[in-house]
């Protein structure tokens, strides 16, 4: 049973796996919010608010979700239970530490005002991050899903399908309607981390957010791509070694194995929105400003907590 009022929407296993050790992520519009406040760039492009609650649940979040994609057996949950303190209890004191370092970096650079090199050094920093948290996750993974049979395998493809139809809608929509709810999105959650806007600051912002490239339906077809090579690789005779081996090939150096077109969209849309991020930052109020680093303390202390146990 996952604890009330966490709400779990990821669409790939492996990331599910990763995200809920880490965060309470409720849309997969965080994902997409690179642009929108560099204060809390680490916080956007992971989707991650790190809610307590959330964190010291993990483990139960974890068994809940995969057990929902793959009817677990008794020894399945009990292998998992096995694994996951380990590997929970080891992120908390390797990782936790590095989430705390480069928030308090991102809020020392806000303070100050950001410059071009810090919008670069955020992504670099995320991208180094990302990759240790799905390294930490391919091993015990690759033995889990060795372990899955054939009538798992239908019930995961079954939930996947009903995934891909829940995300159809996204594609299905014109651009512009795509684009005028994430801007309507993007203005919400700027309300939140800035405080009050101006009604000029809305308008602007809402002018970048429409300018912003719809990359959307790029994703909904990298993202099925991925979720078939994951079934394809399920129904072939398999290792631990190899399903690790094609996870990490997948998930942990997804910049070299996904289509060229998918690595050119994201390449554009983080120079798009770091131009907005900076043009975000140049227009903030001192007020403004103290609010979003008074919020990213309060994640800060929320992390440091958490790294007590």
């Amino acid at each position: 049973m996952v604890p009330s009022g966490i709400t779990l929407h990821h669409p790939d296993l492996l990331e599910n796996i990763s995200l809920q050790i880490m965060s309470h992520w409720t849309t997969r519009q965080g994902s997409r919010r690179w642009a929108w406040c560099v204060a809390t760039l680490l916080v956007a492009l992971t989707g991650c608010s790190l809610v307590t609650t959330a964190y010291r649940y993990a483990d139960r979040i974890i068994l809940w979700k995969l057990d929902q994609y793959f009817d677990l057996n008794r020894n399945q949950r009990h292998d998992l239970a096995q694994r996951l303190t380990p590997l929970l209890d080891k992120h908390r004191q390797e990782a936790l530490p590095q989430y705390e370092t480069f928030l308090r970096e991102i809020g020392q650079r806000v303070e100050r005002g950001l410059t071009i090199p810090d919008v670069d050094w955020a992504y670099t920093t995320y991208d180094r991050l990302r990759t240790d948290l799905f390294e930490r996750l391919v091993a015990d993974s690759g033995a889990f899903l060795a372990s899955v049979d054939a009538r798992q395998v239908r019930t995961f493809e079954a939930a996947l399908q009903k995934d891909n139809t829940k995300t159809a809608h996204l594609v299905q929509i014109s651009t512009s309607e795509r684009l005028n709810k994430q801007a309507e999105a993007t203005l919400d959650w700027l309300k939140d981390w800035l405080g009050p806007l101006t009604n000029e600051q809305q308008t602007q912002i809402r002018e970048w957010s429409l300018a912003l490239p719809d990359v959307e339906p790029m994703w909904v077809a990298y993202q099925q791509q991925r979720r078939q090579e994951l079934v394809a690789l399920l129904h072939q005779p398999r290792t631990p070694e190899q399903i690790a081996r094609e996870l990490r090939s997948m998930f942990v150096y997804h910049d070299q194995t996904a289509p060229q077109s998918y690595q050119d969209a994201v390449r554009y849309m983080r120079e798009n929105a770091k131009t907005m991020a900076l043009a975000i930052d140049q227009h903030m109020t001192p007020e403004q400003r103290r609010h979003v680093v008074t919020k990213l303390q309060r994640l800060i202390d929320q992390i440091h907590d958490l790294q007590a146990g």
